[in-house]
């Protein structure tokens, strides 16, 4: 009786950590998104409300990590496969902080498709890393600094 006891004492204790300290919520703006259409209350901006998207990263690292000075790297990807990258410097060991994407102009191509979030330590090592399920390293073909040119010499050529 006293080992399923043990037993159940390990299992909830051991099951009591957890590992993710990175959350990521991706939200699409537009008239919903402001307060005042929930409150029916005026508001200026009713008339030309955002349109876009927002990336709200938050983090909760233990001392132990957030000792090391950690650096957070974003990596957006959107629909045209162009890639912006974003850093911050992690200056306390929990907060969050949100990336605004207009899509305001006639060009819609800032529509995000995926994105990465890195964090890395003084040290430059990965401590932790959340990807959207989409997330997939890019493949760059035909890059200026990647094409090789090869002559050809007529001569063997029979």
């Amino acid at each position: 009786m006293k080992i399923k006891y043990l037993i159940l004492c390990v299992l909830v204790l051991s099951t009591s950590c957890y590992k993710n300290h990175l959350y990521v919520q991706h939200e699409k703006m537009d008239r919903d998104y402001l307060a005042s259409s929930h409150t029916h209350t005026p508001d200026y901006r009713q008339k030309h409300p955002p349109h876009g998207q927002t990336l709200s990263i938050a983090w909760d690292f233990p001392l132990s990590l957030f000792r090391e000075n950690l650096n957070m790297i974003l990596t957006v990807r959107f629909w045209d496969n162009q890639q912006d990258v974003f850093g911050h410097k992690m200056e306390f060991k929990r907060g969050y902080k949100t990336y605004r994407f207009q899509d305001d102009s006639d060009d819609k191509s800032k529509k995000i498709l995926t994105y990465k979030i890195d964090v890395y330590n003084e040290d430059g090592c990965l401590v932790d890393q959340w990807k959207h399920q989409f997330w997939k390293e890019l493949i760059e073909i035909n890059k200026d600094e990647d094409v090789k040119i090869i002559e050809d010499d007529d001569e063997s050529v029979v």
